[in-house]
Parts: C-alpha cells; sequence; structure tokens
C-alpha cells in the first residue's frame, strides 16, 4: 500500500500546515482586536517541477491569537478551483472545511453545539460520511499541524521524535505518526530547519515520509515536500514540492478575508 494511501489527505499540512507569522507582522485591524496578513505558495510536481497550483492564504488574528485561515487553490491563471476555511476553535485540531470542485472532495471537522464530528467525502457522486471526532489526547489535524510544530519547536531541535494522533478524514480516524528533526540546511540563502513527519512502526522505516522546511529564525514554514490533500484527475494524491516565499508575507485587510471566503470556485481551464 502506498504511503499516500496510508496518509489519505493527511498532508493538509500545506494549508494544513500553512505557515503563520508573528501579530506584530500583521495590518492594523479593520475591527478592534482584529489584525490579517496574507501570504501565498505554488505547488510544483516532484518529478518535474511542473506547475501543480497555487495557494493564497490569508490569516485572521483575534486579541492576539490565530482565530480563522481561509486558503484558495489556484489554477495557472489565478482562478480558483478549490477552497479551505479553518477555524481554530482548537489550536491543533481546529474546525475545517476543504471543498474542491475538481472532483467534488469535501472533507473537514465541524462543530455543532459541543459535539464535533469529522466527515468526507471522496466525489461529488458519494455520500458524506461522518463520525465523531477521535477522543484521544493530544489530536492533531489540518493546519493544527503548522500550531503543534511552533508549539514544539525546542523539543523538536533538542532531538526529541515526538507521537502524534494525525486525523486522516477518509478513514474519519486519527492514525499515530511520529515527527522528528532531520538537519539544519539552506533555502535560497535562508537558514532552516527540515523536519520529517512519518507513520509510526515498522512501515514508518521503509516508507517515505513529509519534509517540512522551517525558517531556523523565525519558525515559519518555507517548503512542504510530499503528499498533497488535493488530487489530480485520476483521484490520486498530488506528490508536491510546495514553496512559501518568506518575502511574499504582508498586511491584509478584512476585505481580502471576506473575498476569499466568497471567491467563486471553478474547474480549471
Amino acid at each position: 500500500m502506498r504511503f499516500g494511501r496510508l496518509v489519505l489527505l493527511s498532508a493538509c499540512l500545506s494549508g494544513r500546515m500553512a505557515a503563520a507569522a508573528e501579530p506584530a507582522d500583521i495590518a492594523e485591524p479593520a475591527a478592534a482586536g482584529d489584525r490579517y496578513l496574507r501570504y501565498s505558495g505554488v505547488a510544483t510536481a516532484r518529478r518535474s517541477d511542473a506547475f501543480l497550483y497555487g495557494e493564497q492564504h490569508t490569516l485572521l488574528y483575534r486579541q492576539g491569537r490565530l482565530a480563522e485561515r481561509v486558503v484558495l487553490y489556484t489554477c495557472r491563471d489565478g482562478s480558483a478551483f478549490a477552497r479551505k476555511t479553518v477555524t481554530y476553535v482548537d489550536a491543533f485540531a481546529p474546525d475545517f472545511l476543504l471543498e474542491d470542485t475538481a472532483g467534488g472532495m469535501r472533507e473537514g471537522i465541524r462543530s455543532i453545539d459541543r459535539a464535533r464530528t469529522v466527515f468526507y467525502r471522496g466525489n461529488s457522486t458519494e455520500a458524506e460520511k461522518s463520525k465523531t471526532l477521535p477522543a484521544v489526547q493530544g489530536l492533531v489535524a489540518d493546519a493544527g499541524f503548522d500550531e503543534f510544530i511552533r508549539a514544539h519547536w525546542q523539543a523538536l531541535m533538542g532531538g526529541q521524535t515526538l507521537q502524534l494522533h494525525f486525523l486522516v478524514p477518509s478513514r474519519l480516524a486519527a492514525v499515530n505518526f511520529k515527527l522528528l528533526r532531520l538537519r539544519s540546511d539552506t533555502l535560497n540563502g535562508l537558514p532552516v530547519e527540515v523536519i520529517r513527519l512519518k507513520l509510526s512502526g515498522v512501515l514508518g522505516e521503509v516508507l517515505p515520509g513529509i519534509d517540512v522546511s522551517y525558517g531556523a529564525v523565525d519558525h515559519v514554514l518555507v517548503r512542504y515536500d510530499g503528499v498533497s490533500d488535493l488530487r489530480d484527475a485520476s483521484g490520486d494524491n498530488f506528490q508536491a514540492q510546495i514553496d512559501f516565499p518568506p518575502g511574499d508575507r504582508a498586511p491584509s485587510d478584512a476585505g481580502a478575508n471576506a473575498a476569499a471566503r466568497n471567491e467563486p470556485l471553478g474547474a480549471c481551464r
């Protein structure tokens, strides 16, 4: 069984693990306590460097805490074909909805009253399946992975291997992974720390993992290398390298956030 099958869209790490900056780098609030940041990324095929899709992120910080993320996944011409909205009701396992018009896939976590549910639909012809969110300690889901890395930075840099339960919506279950620092490196002149996510147990020793590179100083994600949460025309997860240029990060506002939430989605031409 391929690693992508085992992860089964667990690599929501690029939007999923997309980077967040400190509130000081974000625009003055449109409303009291609200600050916004925007940045973008480009996904290319790991083997050919061919363009796969773009990512446009808008982040909202409320009272100094990351509260919301909206990600548009874009075609070569800049039009959007997929969207993810993330609400940080839990820093490591936030509510989220990923919608991909390319095949009709939908997945996420939703909260109704105090109940939380994981749901998944593989394509537009399937019925949605759902289940109560797994009650495991230390659950990590989607973009919460990015916050998990920053919260455990010192432990990782100290050489610790961390165990975590990563939610796989297509299985309505959490899968055991481990996280460890691989090495120090340089990307485009920027010193980075490379961190690997891999399956726990025997399979993790023989199957490839997902490598993420974070700025050594600001702890911001600059590269993701591994299986994507989006799929190609055959229904297989992309194997992608996603780069987030550090200099692309800029202040934003409530208008940009609302526009991203309401951007029409359509198939790429």
